[in-house]
């Protein structure tokens, strides 16, 4: 990588063109660092998208696991788009550039307890640049399970997920970010619960939870730092504790 080739990653696995499956890897035990400079640079990115056969239309390549890691100082730690069946846990994340996490039309992508964090050790210089978010979009059928998230800035939110459905969201923490702790818009048939969200810094402005618009999906028994904003008709809301 450097920043004046295209796009590229530290681990690239592009099933582009593919005809036969792709996908079946396993990354483990790796520290996988460095290259902020360059654009859109990643430090895992899996392009999971493949020639369609005579019997389906669209093929997400996967069966990926991806655990006990170490990732940091790129603009996207981990960059997942048109993948099924990848597994994500017991990985530590910190200076994600743009993104520690980038999850963008996928399915069946089960993350786990993973630390998504910020390095207090890297407190100058362009490291107080890193935004750290996390992002799922057009996505299904996900499970998000035990995250712990902190220290997302000058992003909405600390983990966004946008026009996705059937997601499983559960015993997440996710602390400190800025705007919003975890922000939901187009969000149909879904569930979060037993998560906790608050931001208990000196000049905290954010809100925990926000629900923007949806359909069909429960929110429950979750722990927020203040009252959450959901939108009429869009979830049913019981159980949740706030100021």
């Amino acid at each position: 990588m450097s920043p004046k080739t295209p796009p590229t990653a530290n681990v690239l696995i592009d099933c582009t063109g593919g005809a036969e499956g792709t996908g079946e890897v396993a990354i483990t035990g790796c520290t996988i660092q460095h290259n902020s400079p360059s654009p859109d640079s990643a430090n895992i990115r899996i392009l999971g998208r493949s020639n369609p056969s005579k019997k389906l239309k669209l093929i997400r390549e996967g069966n990926v696991t991806i655990t006990g890691n170490v990732l940091s100082d790129v603009k996207v730690n981990v960059h997942l788009r048109d993948c099924r069946g990848v597994t994500l846990t017991g990985n530590t994340f910190w200076m994600g550039y743009k993104h520690n996490l980038l999850v963008e039309d996928c399915s069946s992508i089960v993350i786990g307890p993973n630390n998504f964090d910020r390095n207090p050790r890297y407190d100058y210089g362009d490291s107080l640049k890193a935004r750290n978010s996390l992002v799922l979009r057009n996505c299904e059928d996900c499970t998000l399970s035990g995250l712990h998230i902190t220290n997302v800035w000058r992003e909405p939110a600390g983990l966004l997920i946008e026009s996705s459905r059937r997601m499983n969201i559960t015993g997440c923490t996710i602390l400190d970010c800025d705007n919003v702790g975890l922000l939901l818009k187009d969000l149909a048939d879904s569930r979060v619960s037993d998560c906790l969200i608050r931001d208990d810094r000196p000049d905290a402005k954010s809100v925990p939870l926000t629900l923007v618009s949806g359909k069909g999906n429960m929110i429950v028994s979750n722990l927020l730092g203040a009252a959450p904003r959901i939108a009429a008709n869009s979830a049913h809301v019981s159980g949740n504790v706030h100021p």
